[in-house]
């Protein structure tokens, strides 16, 4: 089953979420719209192994080989605005 929700709806789960925890009132539709909500992530970087005059290793099945101790992961970010969907799969298609 798969789950939508656009940008009203998830700035209307904030709000509610934020005055259950918090206890706070709070009305995100006066925030400026150039203040629209990040979403922060961390996307893995791959390294691949070379040789010594600088081609990629590849394994017996012709794909590169990733050097696992120098691959790191960076920091990147996506403004979540009115045009953006939340997607979330869920498995068992429950009913409703």
């Amino acid at each position: 089953m798969q789950l939508t929700f656009d940008y009203y709806d998830i700035q209307k789960a904030l709000e509610l979420l934020v005055k259950d925890k918090l206890g706070i009132s709070l009305d995100l539709e006066d925030v400026s719209h150039a203040d629209y909500p990040s979403i922060k992530y961390k996307e893995r970087v791959y390294v691949y192994k070379k040789h010594k005059n600088g081609k990629e290793i590849k394994d017996e099945n012709g794909f590169r080989e990733v050097d696992w101790n120098n691959t790191e992961y960076v920091t990147k970010h996506v403004e979540f605005d009115d045009s953006a969907e939340l997607t979330i799969y869920v498995s068992g298609g429950g009913e409703i």
